[in-house]
C-alpha cells in the first residue's frame, strides 16, 4: 500500500498539522520510535488505539523486512518521538528500503527544531553545515569537533539533552569567541533562545533540556 512519513510536534502539541491528524487516523499501522511517546501523542489527538511497531537505534537490519512488508500490504504512518522521521534517525533506512521495493512513499511536513532556531536566530544564513549529533565516545567526539575548525560556514549541532553542558564546554575550547545561538526546548513551555559567545554559554548552568546550537 504505502508509507507516509509524518512530522510530529517538537514541544507544543498544537503544532500538529490537520493533514498529519488525518493520516494518523487513517493509518492501519503506525511505526514509531518509542511506544510511550506515540501512545501519548495519539491520546492527545483523540485517536483510538493503533497497532504500533518500533523502529529506533536498537532495531537491527533483520527487523526491516517485516516493516517493509507492512508498508507493502497496509497504510503505514512513520513517526518519531518528535519532529520528522528520516532525519538523524533510523527512519531513513525504512524509507530507503521502501523506495527500493517501489512502495509508495509520501510525507506530511511539520514542526522542525532546525527551522525554528533559524527563524529565531536573527542570523542571515546563505549556507550552513549540519553536524547533527556528535559521537558519544570521547575520542571520536574530540576528533569530530577538531574537524569543525576547518569549516568556513556556520554549523549546527544537536545532541541529547544530558550532553548539553558537556557539548558547550567542549566547543568553548576551540570556538569560545564565536557567536552561538542556542535554542532550548523550542516551542515548549520553557522555550528559550540564547545569543552569546560560546564561552559565555558554557559558563551558564543550563541543566538537561532538548537543544539545537548554531555556531556562527
Amino acid at each position: 500500500m504505502s508509507l507516509v512519513v509524518v512530522s510530529t510536534p517538537i514541544g507544543n502539541y498544537e503544532d500538529i498539522t490537520l493533514r498529519a491528524i488525518k493520516t494518523l487516523k487513517n493509518a492501519d499501522v503506525i511505526i514509531c520510535e518509542e511506544l510511550k511517546p506515540a501512545r501519548i501523542l495519539l491520546k492527545r489527538l483523540e485517536i483510538g488505539e493503533k497497532e504500533l511497531f518500533q523502529l529506533n537505534e536498537h532495531s537491527q537490519e533483520k527487523d526491516l523486512p517485516e516493516l517493509v512488508e507492512l508498508c507493502r500490504s497496509k497504510n503505514v504512518a512513520l513517526i518519531s518521538d518528535c519532529g520528522t522521521p528520516g532525519f538523524c534517525d533510523p527512519g531513513a533506512k525504512l524509507v530507503e528500503a521502501c523506495a527500493k521495493n517501489k512502495i509508495t512513499i509520501d510525507v506530511n511536513p511539520g514542526a522542525s527544531s532546525l527551522m525554528s532556531l533559524f527563524a529565531l536566530s536573527g542570523v542571515e544564513l546563505n549556507e550552513f553545515h549540519f553536524v547533527g549529533f556528535l559521537p558519544a565516545e570521547k575520542e571520536a567526539r574530540h576528533k569530530k569537533i577538531a574537524t569543525l575548525k576547518n569549516l568556513r560556514s556556520p554549523f549546527v549541532i544537536m545532541d541529547t539533552p544530558y550532553r548539553l553542558q558537556a557539548t558547550l564546554n567542549e566547543l568553548a575550547v576551540d570556538f569560545g569567541s564565536r557567536l552561538g545561538v542556542l535554542g532550548l526546548d523550542l516551542t515548549g513551555e520553557k522555550h528559550q533562545v540564547m545569543r552569546a559567545r560560546i564561552s559565555e554559554l558554557a559558563s551558564r548552568t543550563l541543566g538537561k533540556t532538548p537543544f539545537v546550537l548554531l555556531v556562527v
